[in-house]
């Protein structure tokens, strides 16, 4: 059994205090998981104990993490799991960390779906295909990827965004030969992830784009 001798609050962060167990350093807690542990000065702390404690506290540490990641960008569950693993933090935590989040609504696949595909369309707009592997690439179900792409296509149908898109790289390739031109437009719309019917549709009617 450690007493702790001394608790001092630490002076380059406040939210943060230093336990000394028989007058040596132990370890830092945050002052929300030393309120949440109930331990304070002249208590006794088995080894046990103290690895309660300082699992309570690597809990506290990986949810901070996650809140400073989600307030740069919204992330899925897959991606935010993954960053937490690469930081050491190991998967009880992390699964702990996660169930919290979902139950608070920080991290829900579907929504991100649905806002990544809105984004995306904006930004650089793809094809069904394309925006299928990429969100599939950050760990979301088959239902909220597809929920994401009825999204995506809510206001223009995929074959409508193709035309825009082929449309556009037509008018740049105004001095390029006819079929040089096409395997170029084609070429580009299987890049973006677009449906080869599409892209064969776009070809059969060149002239009308």
């Amino acid at each position: 059994m450690k007493k702790i001798t001394s608790i001092e609050i630490q002076a380059k962060n406040k939210d943060r205090v230093n336990v000394f167990l028989d007058d040596e350093f132990a370890f830092g807690l945050y002052q929300d998981v030393l309120l949440k542990a109930g331990i304070g000065k002249g208590d006794e702390l088995s080894p046990e104990r103290i690895e309660q404690i300082l699992l309570m506290e690597n809990r506290k540490k990986a949810m901070n993490k996650a809140y400073r990641l989600l307030a740069y960008r919204a992330r899925s569950k897959k991606e935010l799991s993954d960053r937490l693993s690469r930081d050491g933090y190991e998967a009880p935590i992390i699964n702990e960390v996660m169930a919290e989040l979902e139950r608070l609504e920080l991290v829900n696949d579907r929504i991100f779906a649905i806002q990544y595909a809105r984004t995306r369309m904006i930004s650089r707009p793809v094809g069904a295909l394309m925006l299928q592997r990429e969100l599939a690439g950050k760990g979301i179900p088959p239902e909220s990827i597809q929920i994401g792409i009825e999204e995506a296509f809510k206001e223009k149908s995929e074959r409508e965004v193709a035309v825009m898109l082929a449309r556009k790289k037509k008018d740049s390739l105004k001095n390029v030969e006819e079929l040089k031109a096409r395997k170029r437009i084609s070429d580009f719309l299987i890049r973006r992830g677009f449906h080869w019917d599409i892209i064969n549709d776009i070809l059969e009617n060149w002239n009308s784009i």
